[in-house]
């Protein structure tokens, strides 16, 4: 049975999910959500939420980042799904 286009949701056109690069080239990247932007002497920074797996208790943290330390996440709500036969 196929999906009518009505079940589907619709493209999502700007992403806010990110990924956090690391300074050590083999460490995993933080997850993260842009809360905001802003431009500052030529380049413009990203506030992002994510969470420190370093910190004890993995807090919150909430820190402007420029853009070349950020990977765009485009999430798909629409996850393909294999036929049940």
């Amino acid at each position: 049975m196929n999906a009518s286009r009505r079940d589907t949701w619709p493209a999502y056109r700007p992403t806010r999910h990110v990924l956090v690069l690391r300074k050590r080239r083999y460490e995993r990247p933080w997850q993260g959500y842009v809360v905001d932007w802003k431009h500052h002497s030529y380049q413009w920074q990203a506030l992002v939420v994510y969470q420190d797996e370093t910190l004890d208790g993995s807090p919150l943290v909430w820190k402007w980042f420029p853009v070349d330390e950020l990977w765009p996440l485009y999430p798909d709500p629409n996850p393909r799904r294999e036929p049940n036969f």
